[in-house]
């Protein structure tokens, strides 16, 4: 099967780790201190086949790791409890 059209723009969801500054309107998000406390999630679910884009904008010298990406099927809030703090 040929991939969904494209939905509107992804926005992230409120809750979020402590250490993430949210952009206007949820469109982009940024670490602002720390190393730990950095997630984020989606507002709203992937439909099935729907495809996504993930772009990082700019690097911070100062740390050096990796940048880790999950799908879940639960919203924020919902599951299992996560980290303390995102």
């Amino acid at each position: 099967p040929s991939p969904a059209p494209p939905g509107p723009c992804q926005r992230f969801h409120g809750r979020c780790g402590q250490n993430v500054a949210l952009g206007a309107e949820g469109l982009g998000a940024a670490r602002v201190a720390g190393y730990c406390h950095g997630l984020v999630f989606s507002r709203s679910h992937l439909r099935p086949g729907e495809l996504f884009e993930v772009r990082i904008e700019a690097l911070d010298e100062r740390w050096a790791g990796s940048v880790r990406l999950g799908l879940t099927s639960l919203p924020p809030g919902q599951g299992p409890p996560g980290p303390p703090n995102l």
